[in-house]
């Protein structure tokens, strides 16, 4: 079934590291996006202030893997069996 195909040297060891590295710049991000939307808006409570940083970084973590995803998806060959749009 995958006779066919081709691996590329250690592919799988960089998808980890970009997935790991794609994790933990998205967490940073999500977290400095808040901190800064934060401020502008005014909002003193640290308990607000920390209850929204942690649903902002929740919300950015499956914006970092689209991201990893689609740059591995990008560097691979076109494995499409059937026609698309």
């Amino acid at each position: 079934m995958t006779a066919g195909r081709e691996k590329r040297a250690g592919s799988r060891l960089l998808l980890g590291i970009a997935l790991f590295a794609g994790t933990l710049a998205s967490i940073c991000g999500g977290a400095l996006f808040a901190d800064f939307a934060l401020d502008l808006l005014g909002v003193a409570s640290t308990t607000v202030r920390l209850v929204l940083k942690v649903i902002a970084m929740a919300a950015a973590l499956p914006a970092g893997f689209y991201l990893v995803e689609r740059a591995f998806l990008a560097r691979s060959p076109a494995t499409r069996k059937t026609p698309g749009p």
